[in-house]
C-alpha cells in the first residue's frame, strides 16, 4: 500500500485492538483469574490447551508474544516503503535473536533456541545455524564472526545494544516537525531512565566507581560522555548522594522517585523508578497514539504499549504459578491499585 492508505488502515485496526488490550483500566483483569486455564481464555478468548500447568505457563507467554509479533510484522509489510524508525525497531528483535543464538553457541547447545520470526525484515540469516559467521555475513553485525568466550558475552551483548540504539536514534532524522519531537521524547525518556536505573544498580549493588559506571552507560553518539544526549544527563547525577531525598527532588524525573516520609530513612530505589517509568511511558504512548493518528507514531507507540502488556501477562502468569497475591503481583509491573497504565 502507499503510505496514506497503510497509515489509515493500520490506525483503524490498532484502534480496535487497543480497546481490547490489557492496558489502562483493563490491566487489572489479568490478575483476576484463579488458574492458568482461565487466564488463557481471558487473553485469547478460546479454551486453553490440555497440557500440564508448567507447560501452559510457558505457552501463554509464548502465544502472547508470537501473536503480537506476527501481527506487527504483517502491519509493517503493508507499507511499500516502511519508515526507517519502524525498520530499526524490528532490528531490536533481530539483535535479541542474535543474543539468544550466541548464548546457545557459547553453551555448546546442539539445538537452536526459539527466536522471533522477522521474515523478510530479518538481517541475520539464522538458517545458517550454527555458523555464526554465515549468520551475520553481509549485515551490520558481520564483525561478530566467531563464537566468543562465554566470559565475554556480556561485552558482546552491550556492543550489540549500543549498535541498534544508535541506529534507532539516527533513524529519527528521517522524521520532522511534531512527529520527530514525539518520537524523540519517547526514546529519549526510555534511554535516559534505562541509564539511570543501571547507574544506580551499579552504585548500590556492585559498588562501582564513577569511571567504571560511565563505561557501561548506553549512548547515541560516539561515546558516553557529558555531551551525549542520553549518557550526559546521567553522568551529571553520578555524584549525587543516594540517601538524600531533597537533593534528588530537583531531578527532572523526580516524580519517579520512591516516596519520602519525614523522619524515616530514605534511599533511592532503582526498581521503583524502573516500574513507575514503565507505567508512565505506556501512558505517554497511549496518549501519543491518539494525538498523532495515521502516522509513524501509530506503530511505534503500539510497540511500546504491547511491550508493557506482555510484561503484565508474564506477571499474571507468575502470580498464579507461584500463588502470589494479586496486589503484590501488580506491584511488580508498577500497576497502581486503582488501575493500570493510566496511573
Amino acid at each position: 500500500m502507499d503510505k496514506k492508505s497503510a497509515d489509515e488502515f493500520i490506525f483503524a485496526k490498532l484502534s480496535g485492538k487497543l480497546r481490547k488490550s490489557f492496558v489502562g483500566e483493563r490491566t487489572k483483569l489479568l490478575f483476576e483469574p484463579k488458574n492458568l486455564s482461565e487466564l488463557w481464555t481471558l487473553i485469547f478468548n478460546s479454551p486453553s490447551p490440555l497440557v500440564p500447568e508448567t507447560m501452559l505457563a510457558q505457552k501463554i507467554e509464548a502465544e502472547a508474544y508470537n501473536r503480537f509479533f506476527a501481527d506487527y510484522v504483517d502491519l509493517v509489510r503493508l507499507y511499500d516503503k516502511p519508515s526507517p524508525v519502524v525498520i530499526d525497531l524490528l532490528c531490536e528483535y533481530d539483535v535479541e535473536n542474535l543474543k539468544l543464538v550466541l548464548a546457545a553457541l557459547c553453551n555448546e547447545e546442539q539445538k537452536m533456541p526459539a527466536i522471533a520470526d522477522l521474515q523478510e525484515f530479518a538481517q541475520c540469516d539464522f538458517v545458517k545455524w550454527p555458523d555464526i559467521q554465515k549468520i551475520t555475513q553481509k549485515t551490520q553485525f558481520e564483525w561478530l564472526n566467531r563464537v566468543p568466550d562465554i566470559h565475554h558475552i556480556n561485552q558482546i551483548d552491550f556492543k550489540l545494544d549500543i549498535q541498534v540504539i544508535k541506529h534507532l536514534w539516527k533513524s529519527l532524522e528521517h522524521e520532522s516537525g511534531e512527529i520527530k519531537a514525539v518520537l524523540e521524547d519517547l526514546f529519549y525518556t526510555e534511554f535516559i531512565i534505562k541509564n539511570v536505573v543501571w547507574m544506580l544498580r551499579l552504585k548500590l549493588f556492585y559498588k562501582m566507581d564513577n569511571a567504571q559506571i560511565a563505561d557501561k552507560l548506553i549512548y547515541v553518539t560516539s561515546r558516553a560522555d557529558e555531551k551525549d544526549p542520553v549518557a550526559g544527563p546521567v553522568i551529571h547525577l553520578l555524584n549525587l548522594p543516594l540517601d538524600e531525598y531533597d537533593t534528588w527532588s530537583h531531578w527532572k524525573y523526580h516524580d519517579l522517585l520512591n516516596p519520602f516520609e519525614p523522619g524515616v530513612p530514605w534511599k533511592i530505589n532503582p526498581l521503583w523508578i524502573e516500574k513507575k517509568n514503565r507505567v508512565k511511558l505506556t501512558h505517554k504512548a497511549i496518549s501519543y497514539f491518539h494525538q498523532y493518528p495515521m502516522s509513524v507514531c501509530t506503530l511505534v507507540t503500539w510497540n511500546k504499549i504491547k511491550d508493557y502488556e506482555l510484561s503484565c501477562i508474564r506477571a499474571a502468569v507468575e502470580r498464579i504459578r507461584l500463588n502470589i497475591e494479586p496486589s503484590e503481583a501488580m506491584k511488580t509491573v508498577g500497576i497502581p491499585q486503582d488501575g493500570g497504565a493510566n496511573g
